[in-house]
C-alpha cells in the first residue's frame, strides 16, 4: 500500500476529529506500526486542526460570560436587560422557624397518620386471627390426643 495515498485518504483527519469507525481505527493503529511515521503525520494535522479552530473561533459576547456566572453562582443580581422580570427557579425552603422543626404540608400529616391508624389495625388483626389460628391448632390437637385416648381404651 502506498503510505502518501493513505495519508491522503482522509483517514487520519477523520480518526483526529473522532469521527473514523472501528475498522478505520483499528486499520489505523496496524498502519502506526507498521510505518511509525505515521505518527508525526497525526501529530501535524493535530496541531493543523488546532490551529484552524483557534484562528478561525468567534467569541461569544461579553454579556453571555456574566450570564453564565450569574446562572452558575445563583447570584441574586438585577436581571438582564431584555431578559423577562420573574425567577425561572422555584425555590423550596425547609428550614424551620425556630430551628426545631421542619414544616409539611397539611396533606402529608393527615396521609401519616391515616398510615399510622392503618397499620395499627392490621397489627391488631394479625396479632388477633394469630391467637385464633392457635386456638384451633389447640383444639385440634387436643380432638386428636382425645381421639386417640378413646380407640386405645375402646380396644
Amino acid at each position: 500500500m502506498d503510505l502518501n495515498h493513505y495519508i491522503q485518504s482522509g483517514i487520519i483527519e477523520s480518526y483526529v476529529l473522532g469521527i473514523a469507525t472501528v475498522s478505520e481505527i483499528e486499520e489505523l493503529q496496524h498502519m502506526r506500526r507498521l510505518y511509525p511515521s505515521l505518527n508525526a503525520e497525526i501529530m501535524a494535522v493535530e496541531r493543523r486542526i488546532e490551529k484552524t479552530a483557534l484562528s478561525e473561533a468567534v467569541l461569544p459576547s461579553p454579556y453571555l460570560k456574566e450570564r453564565i456566572f450569574q446562572r452558575i453562582n445563583w447570584r441574586d443580581d438585577p436581571p438582564p436587560p431584555h431578559g423577562d422580570d420573574q425567577s425561572r427557579y422555584t425555590f423550596i425552603n425547609i428550614q424551620s422557624r425556630d430551628g426545631q422543626h421542619i414544616t409539611v404540608h397539611k396533606w402529608w400529616r393527615l396521609f401519616f397518620i391515616i398510615t399510622f391508624i392503618l397499620s395499627k389495625v392490621c397489627l391488631f388483626f394479625a396479632i388477633y386471627y394469630f391467637l385464633k389460628y392457635q386456638q384451633a391448632q389447640e383444639r385440634k390437637a387436643e380432638e386428636k390426643q382425645r381421639l386417640h385416648t378413646e380407640q386405645v381404651v375402646g380396644n
